[in-house]
């Protein structure tokens, strides 16, 4: 008669996880849904896309992940209030209400979002929520509790303060509802928006958007019609993917890529572009023999 060995007990879970662990799980899963981003299915239902492939195909996934946190910063002259980031990112929404329903949430600080101007940058109006407060505190508090409302497709806010807890909770709150996320930095000092590149935060990508100088007007085909206006896009943060700069043009269709003329000696410049057959008559040249 064989002896019956005890029951084994199986092994319990610790009640809680390492803080690293967890930290760490998350960022596989984002890592596999910015790589499942890339694979089947067109961009613009899995990503944000610029409409611009130069930079579209340099991200990870064809474009801004949907459910995650992405931010916006002005540069140079443009740095405190950071006005071509913000028309950035509403072209960013117009995009993003072409290729989505619902609606879009804008919290701002200050009173200067020009709704004429919206429909210029794809933007519809009726679909678009501005939402007004005076504190930074209420901005992030908003922002996080905007994420969790299934209705929206995007969640914009403008903020000047952010700190590494702060953006880990947006990206959280982004994870989780798959919205994307966009933070613009504005309203702070200046002394305090020049050291954003030594504040680390939980942003998946970071952007820096300022003016770049138009065509000089003898490079123009009409010298009286100034230049179409110039930006500089900076990619200076990318989760799983790499920094990158881009000079862009901005027309009533859109943005294209920008082009950088090069001299040309005047010798060249005056040359026709397909030289003249060779005559007979010419000295030096023999006709062949039939």
């Amino acid at each position: 008669m064989t002896q019956a060995h005890p029951t084994l007990k199986p092994l319990s879970a610790p009640a809680t996880q390492p803080a690293g662990l967890a930290a760490l799980r998350r960022q596989i899963a984002l890592l596999e849904k910015l790589s499942q981003a890339g694979m089947g299915g067109p961009a613009t239902t899995r990503a944000l896309t610029w409409g611009l492939n130069a930079i579209d195909l340099h991200l990870p996934g064809g474009g801004l992940a949907l459910g995650a946190l992405h931010e916006f910063a002005g540069h140079g002259p443009d740095l405190e209030e950071a006005s071509l980031a913000a028309a950035a990112v509403a072209r960013l929404m117009g995009r993003r209400q072409q290729h989505g329903n619902g609606s879009t949430l804008w919290i701002a600080r200050q009173r200067d979002l020009y709704a004429r101007a919206l429909p210029e940058r794809g933007v519809d109006p009726d679909r678009l929520l501005h939402l007004r407060i005076k504190r930074n505190a209420d901005a992030l508090w908003a922002m996080e509790e905007a994420l969790r409302c299934a209705g929206l497709n995007a969640v914009v806010a403008e903020i000047s303060a952010l700190d590494l807890t702060q953006s880990r909770r947006l990206q959280l709150a982004a994870e989780k509802s798959g919205i994307p996320a966009l933070v613009i930095r504005r309203g702070g000092r200046a002394d305090q928006l020049r050291h954003l590149g030594s504040q680390p935060i939980a942003a998946v990508t970071r952007w820096r958007i300022g003016p770049a100088p138009s065509l000089g007007i003898e490079a123009l085909p009409h010298p009286a019609l100034p230049g179409a206006p110039r930006w500089q896009i900076e990619l200076w943060r990318c989760r799983g993917g790499r920094p990158g700069t881009w000079l862009i043009e901005e027309h009533e269709d859109g943005w294209r890529e920008a082009t950088i003329p090069q001299p040309v000696s005047g010798a060249l410049a005056d040359r026709p572009l397909v030289a003249p057959a060779p005559s007979a008559a010419e000295p030096g040249i023999k006709r062949a023999a039939g």
